[in-house]
């Protein structure tokens, strides 16, 4: 009778022991894929476009270390119409902190100028051609709004109206009436 209380037991032990070790088979095991090591955090460069981009801003790129100018231009929504693209190269290529002017067209300038010279405008100021020498020649304009007004027209364009000439800040409409007779577009 020992010998059968011994051989169940043993039976009992040898049945834990197989389960216990299936357990340990099928759930300790780690089925999932080797760590892969982390990758390196991705270097970001920002560069200041301003002129005739569609949105003048500072534009972040990630630095894959080829880029050029055309990556941030078209970030910046691309060139507008009067972008000058003979005065700058969009393969140039482009590091962090720079700024990048894109100019106006100069035919574009020219044109305005010929149309400024015709009889009918007299002796008025275009305000899209003058340079600022010329726009200090107007009653209380003086180097300071000259360059705002240039600023101005290379940002948003040429002038349609005179009267556009009030959203170059520190023109308001006193100062307007004062220049309305003496301006032209």
């Amino acid at each position: 009778m020992p010998a059968k209380k011994f051989l169940i037991g043993f039976g009992i032990f040898a049945l834990g022991a197989l389960i216990a070790f299936f357990l340990i088979d099928t759930f300790g095991r780690d089925d999932s894929p080797p760590l892969e090591p982390p990758k390196p955090p991705v270097k970001k460069i920002q560069v200041y476009l301003s002129g005739q981009v569609k949105n003048i801003s500072v534009v972040e790129l990630e630095d894959n270390g080829n880029l050029r100018l055309v990556d941030a231009v078209t970030l910046a929504g691309g060139l507008t119409d009067l972008a000058d693209t003979e005065a700058i190269n969009l393969a140039e290529p482009i590091s962090d902190g720079q700024h990048f002017h894109i100019p106006t067209k100069e035919i574009f300038l020219r044109t305005n100028q010929e149309t400024s010279s015709s009889p009918t405008n007299g002796d008025k100021v275009n305000i899209n051609t003058a340079d600022a020498e010329r726009l200090t020649t107007l009653k209380g304009i003086g180097p300071a709004t000259a360059q705002k007004i240039i600023d101005y027209r290379e940002q948003n364009g040429a002038f349609k109206t005179i009267d556009e000439i009030k959203n170059v800040r520190g023109i308001g409409e006193k100062k307007f009436a004062a220049i309305k007779d003496k301006i032209t577009t």
